[in-house]
């Protein structure tokens, strides 16, 4: 069961990068965003869903060997990805800008994302990071609709 929670825990291994291990971890997460590309939205979102699921308990399991929120734990950063591209029309400019969205998002830890975090087990490790894909969403669901309205 330990090699199974850590698997999952750091997204196959990409935790244990050794420097920006939750960059990496949503770098996992672009590369299932674009392997899911032709598919619908509803299973993309069942998809996410199911993950965010998994990953509070996961990251609950983990914690035991990584510590609350410890960086080798990324499956949080994947699912943040996921909910950050929701509905979002996938290009260049999308997936550059909304990754760029959610790093910036995840690492400043806005109200509430900074609270969240300190959530108990799974819940905190995966909480901030759904607060941040939300902001990120956001934001880049705004810049889109500038672009399309030709004010940027």
């Amino acid at each position: 069961m330990r090699r199974l929670i850590t698997v999952l825990a750091t997204g196959c291994y990409v935790g244990y990068t050794p420097r920006a291990p939750g960059t990496a971890g949503s770098i996992l997460g672009l590369g299932i965003i674009w392997g899911l590309a032709d598919s619908s939205s509803l299973l993309y979102i069942m998809l996410t869903v199911f993950l965010l699921i998994i990953g509070i308990w996961v990251s609950g399991r983990a914690e035991i060997y990584f510590g609350h929120d410890g960086s080798q734990i990324v499956i949080d950063e994947i699912i943040g990805v996921m909910i950050t591209f929701v509905w979002i029309p996938l290009n260049a400019f999308t997936l550059v800008t909304g990754f760029i969205l959610f790093r910036i998002m995840d690492i400043a830890k806005p109200y509430p994302a900074n609270r969240a975090q300190k959530l108990p087990g799974g819940t905190g490790v995966v909480a901030d990071d759904v607060i941040a894909a939300v902001y990120a969403h956001i934001l880049l669901q705004g810049i889109l609709i500038l672009m399309e309205k030709g004010a940027l």
